[in-house]
């Protein structure tokens, strides 16, 4: 199905994007004026000279929660803008002899990847340094590397998230197709969940992929994890496939750490013979005094070790 950027989305999405930095800007200025005018400056500004200490104080306060409100106003509207200028992919035939990577994941989880990782250190680093990137934006900003990332779009979604770029499929003749994107992929990035679309998916990846090492795992817990091992076994013995089902190895989850972040928790890839391999990724803190430019560069350091031999896959 080709399914194309509306002149009416392009407008809608750049007025939002216009308004959303100009109030992230105001943010700004509003927090930081709050931070850094003295007492005498802002009794200059309010033509009070004489503005005592407490009424400084809470003035500071309020234009410092306000500031903080703007912000996160124009960071949602920023947000929607991008969403509505985001590109669909026309159709997938389009990509046919091209380097691309398939992400593929339950429609589930567009909900939990569409929020904003938790930005470390104190309210101006924030500020200063947020990005306004989602979590499968991180997650997919390092894959491009590899080649354009796409994804199969929910049926019906007239906006889509950030990340990957969305494709759409009509008619009862889906898996048809993915099985030909799967087929000519560069990578498939597949989300472990238990969902029978997703374990389907799998599946069909030992099938019809290239090359074990073109396979990437992603699990983001052990309940959901388990699950989809449970799920691809009674799946692959159903179906029948001649293609041997690889070891889906157990993994013991960190100690949970409520103040860590990082966009995988854990991936497993897979050798030649199919054996494989699982990396955790331990939490990046949210006290380590660093922006978050600095902890996707860790991230992204991890990711360059646990793909190193993806990295080096040729065309």
């Amino acid at each position: 199905m080709e399914r194309r950027l509306s002149v009416r989305h392009l407008t809608a999405g750049t007025v939002l994007a216009i308004i959303g930095w100009a109030l992230r800007a105001v943010g700004v200025v509003l927090f930081s004026g709050a931070l850094v005018l003295p007492r005498q400056a802002l009794g200059l500004l309010l033509e009070d000279p004489d503005m005592g200490w407490a009424a400084t104080i809470l003035l500071k306060i309020g234009a410092g929660v306000v500031g903080v409100v703007v912000f996160e106003i124009g960071h949602l509207t920023a947000v929607w803008g991008k969403r509505f200028r985001t590109r669909p992919v026309t159709s997938f035939d389009t990509l046919s002899g091209t380097r691309y990577v398939l992400y593929l994941r339950s429609f589930k989880t567009d909900t939990a990847l569409a929020t904003s990782p938790d930005p470390p250190g104190n309210p101006l680093k924030i500020l200063l340094s947020r990005r306004g990137l989602t979590r499968e934006e991180h997650l997919i900003r390092y894959f491009g590397r590899h080649g354009k990332v796409v994804t199969i779009g929910r049926p019906g979604e007239r906006v889509p998230p950030l990340g990957a770029q969305r494709g759409y499929i009509t008619g009862p003749d889906w898996q048809t197709t993915v099985s030909q994107l799967i087929r000519d992929a560069h990578l498939v990035v597949l989300s472990a969940t238990p969902t029978p679309g997703t374990v389907w998916e799998f599946v069909e990846t030992l099938h019809v992929i290239r090359s074990p090492r073109r396979l990437v795992l992603l699990a983001h817990g052990t309940a959901d994890y388990t699950a989809f091992r449970d799920a691809v076994k009674a799946e692959h013995s159903a179906r029948a496939i001649p293609t041997t089902l690889p070891r889906l190895p157990h993994y013991d989850p960190l100690p949970p750490n409520v103040d860590a972040d990082h966009p995988v928790p854990v991936l497993i890839t897979f050798d030649y013979g199919w054996q494989p391999t699982v990396k955790q990724f331990h939490p990046i803190r949210k006290n380590v005094p660093r922006t978050i430019r600095q902890r996707a560069r860790i991230a992204d350091n991890d990711l360059d070790d646990a793909l190193r031999h993806q990295i080096r896959l040729p065309d």
